[in-house]
């Protein structure tokens, strides 16, 4: 299995979560900066191409382009608080929009970097499948919660 790890904005590509996923195989988990949007979304597109991953997780900034993606090249996503509601940052290419891709996307209640609201409001008018799992947490997710919701998937194991 091949996996595809997105971290999110000023978070770093070797953690806790990328050991835990490295146990199911190959872990692609390039160092981001996500500085400038067009360029970032080409260089994940040629990464995915290149490793062709089975599962995209992501987490903030890194799960508004790995929905994007695992959208138009129907790959199953596990993403948590996802910038979804950014969507200034690019414009995803309609046939991205309604596929029948999996999204399990864990939310923080107490999120106020990306407040749930919005990401659920961006969700409803992109119609995706989508399995919410919510948390009483805030942006940040430990890695028990990281954990619960992976097995909670059926990706892993």
């Amino acid at each position: 299995m091949t996996s595809l790890y997105l971290h999110g904005y000023n978070s770093t590509n070797q953690n806790d979560r990328t050991e835990w996923l490295q146990q199911f195989g190959t872990v692609v988990n390039p160092l981001m900066h996500y500085r400038n949007f067009p360029e970032d979304y080409r260089f994940i597109e040629k990464l995915l191409l290149k490793n062709r991953p089975d599962v995209i997780v992501a987490s903030s900034m890194g799960g508004y382009f790995a929905y994007h993606l695992g959208n138009y090249y129907r790959i199953p996503t596990v993403l948590f608080n996802p910038a979804l509601a950014y969507s200034h940052i690019i414009k995803p290419d309609n046939r991205q929009l309604a596929t029948d891709t999996l999204h399990h996307i864990c939310l923080g209640k107490n999120d106020r970097v990306i407040p749930p609201v919005s990401t659920l409001k961006a969700l409803e008018q992109w119609r995706a499948r989508t399995r919410i799992i919510t948390f009483d947490m805030g942006h940040e997710t430990n890695f028990d919660v990281f954990l619960e919701v992976c097995q909670q998937t059926g990706l892993f194991g």
